[in-house]
């Protein structure tokens, strides 16, 4: 009988401190962090624009997930889920409201025109050219935000898909005139699929990399501790570093 009790009594002191160490790891680490993102997690785990999101944090010890998913989902999710954050994302000024911004995390992107080499009927020098032509892009990215502001008055037609992959897949397959994307982009996609870049070529420079930063966002629905984690771990990886462009060798040529 009094070796019962003893087990029970035991046991009662084991799970009691295994509770405070619990509550106390918990508390230490705060809530559980999602990240949304448009980037494949396996695939693109080196990738600076989702590494350096990942490690910072990584850096705050936070415990986390990662949802990978279409870009206008991971935006919309962003916004409404506790406790969440979303890289990469532009910082653009409709967006600033809604988040918490840590800045910069990678290096921004110029952003072109492209069109099949093949397509000796198609040249242009500006934006208002685009009259009467489809052009490919991502939908409700700051490309096609940041077109339908800027060019509204051009009489083009927008195919919005959520993948660049889609997109590019028409522009090589004849169905689109024009994608608007970032040369990095076609480069990581034309490698992993063993194209030749003559196939395309480099038509107009329609965004300038200068304008808006390369961020992480965080949920406004976020603990405010956790915030301050990621603020402070940005601050340490990052806060000095250089995010100017690097230079791109062997890309796409150019038109003009």
């Amino acid at each position: 009988m009094k070796r019962c009790f003893l087990t029970h009594f035991i046991a009662f002191l084991f799970t009691i401190t295994f509770s405070l160490i619990s509550g106390s790891a918990a508390a230490t680490n705060g809530p559980e962090m999602t990240i949304m993102t448009e980037m494949n997690p396996v695939k693109q785990s080196r990738h600076p624009m989702y590494k350096n999101g990942l490690d910072i944090i990584k850096h705050t010890e936070l415990d986390y997930k990662v949802r990978s998913m279409p870009w206008n989902r991971a935006y919309r999710s962003a916004k409404t889920t506790n406790n969440a954050v979303i890289f990469p994302i532009y910082k653009i000024p409709n967006r600033k409201k809604d988040f918490h911004w840590v800045c910069p995390i990678a290096s921004s992107r110029n952003m072109y025109l492209f069109r099949l080499a093949s397509r000796q009927d198609l040249h242009i020098n500006t934006f208002a050219q685009t009259s009467g032509k489809v052009i490919g892009v991502v939908k409700d990215s700051m490309l096609h935000q940041y077109i339908l502001k800027h060019h509204q008055d051009s009489n083009f037609s927008l195919d919005s898909t959520v993948y660049d992959a889609t997109n590019i897949d028409k522009l090589l397959n004849g169905r689109l005139d024009y994608i608007a994307q970032s040369e990095e982009q076609l480069i990581e996609y034309f490698k992993s699929n063993n194209l030749s870049h003559h196939l395309v070529k480099k038509e107009l420079l329609i965004y300038d990399h200068t304008l808006y930063p390369m961020c992480m966002a965080i949920s406004k629905g976020t603990a405010q501790e956790s915030v301050a984690k990621i603020i402070a771990s940005h601050h340490a990886l990052f806060g000095r570093h250089d995010f100017s462009p690097q230079a791109i060798n062997q890309g796409f040529e150019s038109c003009h």
